[in-house]
């Protein structure tokens, strides 16, 4: 039975991606979509309102510039909302504490959703549907339009990136919106809740009453897992029987979370090359593989997971959730077992297997370039891509891309144990999990996963100011280099030359899948050992 469910999350995931990959790689170049005539029109609506020219074209600064605007503008938006929540509708609270509100902020625009806050105890109605599900379609849609301008710069010369303002538009209104909208619908029928209620009273066996919380659940759950957010409406997230009833939903929300994330190597596919695209493909299932492979390798719980999942439900699910960096949990991390908690570092570090939507295909092309780099080195030749030169300072940016990440995990955790903020939730006796869970806490920052271990524990100055930081250096700073550098492709000349090694085929897969996992290892592998590794 366990085969069959995840030959059901695997292939369903592909075959919609197929599906979506094509729609993607339509956008992606401005080609005729169905229903093009009224999708234009609601489009077309849209950018008069915003004063947007659908055919201004904008360098890779000035698209880096219009996100950044645009999601400091939709995080000032949310943080307003959660500070003064008590002055608003819909079942007021009172408002965040202003460190909280900002991390919350932060790490809803980075697409993180690492939660500091229990969301039923500490969150209005209004600021669940009006500030966080916002934020859902803000986050996603930005990550989703960098990583069309990205894969622009290789098929374009000499003519832009695109619009920032324009993608961004129709994603969120051809992209995201209807197939959340449908996904809320199929979850409401699989018993997910969906109303303005704050509160529910329930009869209990004992003849008393029970008062619990609800509200707009499915339609957060929805965008949720489709645009790799991972926050949820209630504190224990997909755990919790609101969010994720049955083991069906269990199911279809693994398969929301891997869509998109698998749509873009199909879409690449289609705009650069069947081969090149289904070899990205296959690299990013062999690491989902190894992922699966270490989870599903050792007996996780009876603690800490819900029975109606198990162990096997629960590890398909956070090997999906960590592997697209959406960081959802329906199980309690600590009680998965040590190989499925590698595992999920794993997915972390790299962070393209798949990755988040739009992020973890531009990730991949990262490796794919420091690959050839490296390849080049051997056979001793100057590296190629897609007839292209792959110059020193395409190398150097990559190579920054990929030395961020461990920097922003590896510093934060050093001076959480020396300013001893981290002994003071996990006291002061260090062991192998104490350690991991402080790892854990700012590889999710970094990676803009969003699962943790600390939970409102971790809701202090300290762990607020410093995860919020992490959070927005781990996502501005891998995109500005990456947008550079699809910048830079643009200007080139594109000539028929014979790479150092074809970026296609078996070979090309099982190379960049040995660099990925080597230049990962080289860069992790103490850190692993210290924590997971002596649990």
């Amino acid at each position: 039975m366990d085969i069959i469910i995840l030959l059901v999350v695997l292939v369903g995931s592909l075959g919609l991606a197929i599906i979506f990959g094509r729609y993607i790689a339509r956008m992606i170049i401005y080609e005729k979509r169905p229903l093009e005539k009224t999708l234009g029109r609601v489009e077309n609506g849209f950018y008069k309102i915003i004063g947007v020219d659908r055919y201004e074209q904008m360098t890779w600064k000035q698209y880096f510039l219009a996100m950044v605007i645009t999601n400091v503008i939709a995080a000032g938006f949310l943080m307003a909302v959660l500070l003064y929540q008590n002055d608003l509708p819909l079942s007021p609270k009172p408002g965040l504490s202003f460190d909280l509100a900002f991390h919350t902020a932060s790490s809803f625009v980075t697409n993180t959703d690492l939660q500091h806050y229990a969301g039923e105890q500490q969150l209005s109605i209004f600021s669940q549907m009006v500030g966080l599900i916002f934020m859902m379609f803000v986050a996603p849609a930005s990550g989703i339009a960098t990583a069309f301008a990205f894969i622009r710069g290789f098929i374009r010369k000499e003519f832009g990136l695109g619009n920032f303002y324009v993608d961004f538009t129709r994603i969120i209104i051809t992209l995201l919106l209807p197939i959340s909208f449908l996904s809320a619908l199929l979850l409401l029928f699989l018993g997910v809740p969906q109303t303005l209620d704050p509160t529910i009273t329930m009869n209990t066996l004992q003849g008393g009453t029970q008062t619990i919380p609800i509200g707009p659940v499915a339609s957060l759950e929805s965008i949720k897992e489709l645009g790799s957010n991972g926050g949820g409406f209630f504190y224990a997230n997909s755990s919790h029987p609101f969010e994720n009833p049955t083991g069906i939903s269990n199911v279809f929300e693994c398969i929301l979370m891997l869509v998109i994330p698998l749509s873009f190597p199909i879409a690449y596919a289609h705009l650069l090359g069947k081969g090149r695209g289904i070899s990205i493909l296959a690299t990013m299932l062999i690491g989902l593989g190894v992922m699966f492979a270490l989870g599903f390798s050792e007996q996780s719980g009876p603690t800490g997971l819900e029975t109606r999942f198990g162990s096997f439900g629960s590890t398909l699910f956070l090997e999906s959730s960590v592997g697209t960096n959406t960081g959802a949990a329906n199980a309690a991390l600590t009680g998965m077992a040590p190989n499925a908690v590698i595992g999920f570092f794993l997915g972390m570090f790299v962070q393209a297997i798949p990755g988040a939507d739009g992020t973890g295909m531009m990730m991949m092309i990262i490796f794919v370039v420091l690959t050839l780099f490296l390849v080049g080195l051997m056979v001793g030749k100057t590296p190629e891509f897609m007839s292209m030169k792959i110059n020193p300072r395409d190398v150097k940016l990559a190579a920054f891309v990929f030395l961020i990440h461990p920097a922003l995990i590896l510093i934060p955790t050093v001076m959480a144990y020396t300013t001893e903020n981290a002994q003071s939730i996990l006291g002061e006796k260090t062991t192998p999990a104490t350690f991991t869970q402080v790892l854990y806490e700012y590889s999710s920052a970094s990676a803009n996963n969003g699962s943790d271990y600390l939970g409102t524990s971790a809701n202090t100055p300290f762990w607020n100011w410093s995860t919020a930081l992490i959070m927005l250096l781990g996502r501005y700073a891998p995109i500005g280099l990456m947008l550079a550098i699809a910048g830079s492709f643009t200007l080139r000349d594109r000539k028929e030359v014979v790479e150092p090694i074809k970026t296609s085929g078996f070979l090309f897969v099982g190379v960049l899948s040995v660099m990925v996992f080597i230049l990962t290892a080289l860069t992790f592998f103490p850190f692993l050992a210290m924590g997971p590794f002596s649990m």
